[in-house]
């Protein structure tokens, strides 16, 4: 089993820092219900789902109430993210893990989830070789996390000047190889065993909805002195174009079990 790594405990202490806040606002809901959407089209119902890198269990909780498989569990290397799950009561089954070493048996989960955490993942094909261990025969490995613009958008919105200095606020943790694409993971599950299949799904915000993702997603990380300059850009956003819309979309990969 993978000894957890400085820098693996360095990402979950970061993540911690984000367990009350994650998830959280109208940005993070359309987002989820635009990617629902897309499983529920795809899949249908589900007996048993494990949703790896489940965070504070926001989603944990969409699909309890969406899809009301009969086993859903959470699995991440946050404490402090489980400890949300718990008080939300996302789900009875919720358990500490490195996702390259998945504490299930062979053959239980007929799905697998993974939202934007397999950027932090050290050893990517083996946490595939682990995940398609723990899946059926037929079960489907669904990974959420593209580039889906807002990055862009925001810098767009504040200029290149402001947004250097925005960006350079934003702490992230340790070692992680934040520059891992979508099609690096396509390539890997690939090699893994997997017949994968790739989408796009679009939401609309505001840009007021997007704000507050900026709001909930990276302020809560930043020196506190350096907070209310980026809340007073963000701010100026919502009074000077909070109620237009803009649509961004959501990349997903369906990866089969042959």
């Amino acid at each position: 089993m993978p000894v957890v790594s400085k820098s693996d405990l360095d990402t979950a202490a970061y993540f911690d820092r984000l367990a009350a806040t994650y998830g959280a606002g109208e940005y993070y809901r359309k987002r989820r219900e635009a990617v629902l959407g897309e499983i529920s089209a795809r899949i249908g119902t589900l007996e048993s789902l494990l949703d790896l890198g489940c965070g504070n269990g926001a989603y944990l909780a969409a699909f309890r109430d969406a899809l009301n498989p009969r086993v859903l569990a959470g699995a991440d290397l946050s404490i402090g993210m489980l400890r949300r799950a718990r008080d939300r009561g996302a789900s009875q089954l919720l358990v500490a893990c490195d996702a390259a070493a998945i504490p299930f048996r062979a053959g239980v989960w007929q799905a697998v989830f993974c939202s934007h955490v397999l950027q932090f993942i050290r050893d990517l094909p083996r946490c595939f070789s682990e995940i398609i261990r723990c899946l059926a025969c037929g079960g489907t490995l669904i990974v959420a996390g593209g580039e889906f613009g807002t990055r862009e958008r925001l810098r767009m919105a504040i200029g290149d000047a402001r947004w250097a200095a925005f960006r350079n606020e934003l702490p992230r943790p340790r070692d992680v190889p934040f520059r891992r694409s979508l099609s690096e993971c396509r390539r890997i599950a690939g090699d893994a065993g997997f017949e994968v299949d790739s989408c796009e799904v679009e939401f609309i915000v505001t840009w007021a909805d997007l704000a507050e993702f900026y709001r909930v997603r990276w302020l809560p990380l930043v020196e506190r002195n350096s907070q209310t300059g980026l809340q007073r850009i963000l701010e100026e956003i919502i009074a000077s174009r909070g109620s237009e819309c803009l649509t961004l979309a959501e990349s997903l990969l369906f990866c089969r079990k042959r």
